[in-house]
């Protein structure tokens, strides 16, 4: 292999790798679910989830801050996260380890009710529906959802592996390979 195609795969491995690893600096999406019973009423029973949408991630509080919110609870779109402070003191931190919440947790309005998803000792949501209801968690689910240039990396990685697996199938062929080769290593980086 000459200089030239020598030095872009070195790029193009080098990009790859470092699209890997680069850490989120745009915000960050997590998907959530949650069950639970009533304390009040036993067939009362609430199931939601949905998508948290954060702020990047802060290493100094190790948390995020959620910015948004989508979903449904109990059959119900979610409408909107509420604002820091407004519902039972939620701080709308989504902590980076668990327990995913923490005290104060975070607030949101479903079908005009205010409630308030946190962790004291097990995971709870509380409602206000002109009086208070309190839901124990019998589940509790928050995942991340792969950022978008993670997986472009994932890809590239594969694609050049890939490329190297045919190369040395068809070394043979190695003047009508070489061409292809570059074509592709020059698709790789135009993605990029």
């Amino acid at each position: 292999m000459n200089f030239d195609k020598k030095f872009a795969v070195t790029i193009t491995g080098t990009v790859c790798l470092l699209t890997t690893m680069m850490a989120p600096v745009s915000a960050a999406i997590f998907n959530f679910s949650y069950s639970g019973t009533s304390v009040l009423d036993p067939n009362d029973i609430v199931i939601a989830k949905g998508t948290l949408t954060t702020s990047p991630y802060d290493s100094a509080t190790n948390s995020y801050e959620i910015i948004d919110i989508t979903g449904t609870r109990n059959g119900n779109p979610i409408e909107s996260l509420l604002s820091p402070g407004s519902f039972l003191d939620n701080d709308n931190f989504l902590l980076a380890n668990s327990p995913a919440l923490d005290e104060f947790g975070f607030a949101y309005t479903a079908a005009g009710v205010s409630y308030n998803l946190f962790y004291t000792y097990d995971y709870i949501e509380i409602g206000e529906q002109g009086y208070y209801t309190g839901y124990p968690l019998s589940s509790f689910s928050i995942t991340p959802v792969p950022e978008s240039s993670l997986m472009l990396g994932i890809v590239s990685i594969t694609v050049l592996v890939t490329i190297n697996k045919i190369n040395s199938r068809f070394a043979h062929f190695k003047n009508s390979i070489i061409p292809i080769r570059a074509l592709l290593i020059n698709a790789l980086l135009l993605l990029l």
